[in-house]
């Protein structure tokens, strides 16, 4: 298990240090993760099953004996050796954005560690775990082959509770910049929807005018096929959620689509 690990109840934003190596572990994780680190479950190809990877990046679902899985998330190639010198790696940028959007009553999962190792304050490896959400499934069920391809009623019902708090978050003055299926996680319970998201990263403070808004529906829409009838209703959802009117229906929909048409020719 990495030095300078901090094992304290709650993460705050302020622990985050650019220019030396760092870590924090929630107090109630912090010896189950010295046995996962120990034991090799944080290392992929190992005894931890890989959900997604990349040359860079990997996220691995690893079993705990504490009745629930997690997931890692470990960025291990780093390329530009200044790319992050003095600026936080998008783990611990992550990690902050699920504390600070916790706090204001947004959907996420629990963050348990994170942590970062540098060199001369260059970035070489960077990790969070958080709760791992077993009983929620993610938006692209709506994509391509999904279990739901083809169920509007479903389809607009996830769409309607995202939107809504993508409104919010916009009334906030942040913009998400990730707000892609893949990152909208969702249960469909009896008494309606259930909705939690994952990987806000990219989640940063902006002006928020009709480019910002029009480019965070583009990357739903670019991926959740619908009619331009269903479109436009689903924005004006959007317009009548947010509590700041900042753009007119008929521009959303232009910016929308416009940018769609260039992802097409692209």
């Amino acid at each position: 298990m990495m030095k300078n690990l901090t094992a304290s109840p709650v993460f705050s934003p302020k622990m985050i240090r650019t220019s030396r190596t760092w870590g924090w572990v929630g107090s109630d994780f912090a010896d189950e993760f010295g046995r996962l680190s120990d034991a090799g479950a944080l290392q992929p190809g190992g005894i931890s099953e890989t959900i997604w990877s990349t040359r860079s990046k990997f996220v691995l679902k690893v079993a705990t004996n504490l009745g629930f899985d997690v997931a890692y998330k470990s960025f291990f190639k780093i390329t530009g050796k200044t790319k992050y010198l003095f600026r936080p790696s998008p783990c611990a940028a992550e990690a902050a954005n699920y504390i600070r959007l916790a706090e204001l009553g947004f959907p996420l999962p629990d963050l348990l560690a994170v942590g970062e190792m540098r060199c001369c304050g260059i970035l070489k490896n960077a990790f969070m775990v958080s709760r791992f959400i077993d009983d929620y499934r993610t938006g692209l069920d709506f994509f391509r082959d999904g279990i739901h391809v083809g169920n509007e009623p479903l389809f607009l019902e996830f769409c309607r509770g995202n939107l809504k708090l993508l409104a919010r978050l916009h009334d906030l003055g942040i913009v998400h910049r990730g707000f892609t299926p893949g990152n909208l996680l969702y249960r469909n319970d009896p008494d309606g929807m259930k909705f939690c998201w994952i990987d806000v990263a990219s989640c940063r403070r902006s002006a928020i005018a009709t480019s910002q808004i029009a480019t965070d529906m583009f990357h739903l829409f670019r991926y959740l096929k619908t009619t331009p009838e269903n479109r436009r209703a689903l924005e004006a959802l959007y317009l009548e959620s947010a509590s700041v009117p900042r753009t007119t229906a008929d521009e959303l929909f232009e910016a929308v689509e416009n940018r769609i048409k260039d992802r097409m020719k692209e």
